[in-house]
């Protein structure tokens, strides 16, 4: 009889024993530490980036160039530096954008910005539009989706129905 309380009182130490065990190991496993947020927002990185692009475009050169290439997911997007100066050659110079809004959520944000594009009518027309950012874990700085692969979009969606 003695032998038999023992047993038990044995075996419900040891059930508690691994209750407890199994809860630290789930509070370890859900428990990671978050790096600190990029000290430099995301509307502020898209403002430099626009900066360093119209500036280009004024004076020439490549220094500015490669300053706004860094500020881009350069191989998330697979974009060589020689493609990604052939698609800023087409913005007309002085382009020049307007932060309207910015959203952060967790490692992404979305700045909408609006610039103007020349139009036949006077005064052109102007364009709303939202830039993809990324935090660089690298880094810890924020990137900018140049070419839209984190925008919710699906790339074979796309190419498929073209």
């Amino acid at each position: 009889m003695a032998r038999n309380i023992h047993r038990k009182q044995l075996l419900l130490g040891l059930a508690v024993l691994v209750g407890l065990s199994v809860l630290a190991a789930s509070f370890v496993a859900g428990y990671a530490p978050t790096a600190p947020a990029p000290t430099e927002p995301p509307d502020a990185v898209v403002e430099k980036f626009y900066d360093r692009i119209s500036e280009a475009r004024i004076r020439g050169g490549t220094l500015l160039i490669r300053q706004a290439y860094r500020l881009i997911d350069a191989e998330r997007s697979e974009l060589s530096e020689g493609r990604f100066i052939q698609i800023i050659q087409k913005y007309p110079s002085g382009f020049a954008v307007k932060i309207v809004k910015t959203e952060i959520a967790d490692s992404a944000a979305e700045v909408t910005i609006d610039y103007r594009v020349p139009s036949i009518f006077e005064g052109g027309t102007t364009v709303r539009n939202i830039v993809h950012l990324n935090v660089d874990q690298a880094t810890n700085s924020w990137k900018i989706d140049f070419t839209g692969e984190t925008d919710g979009q699906d790339r074979k969606e796309m190419t498929r129905s073209k």
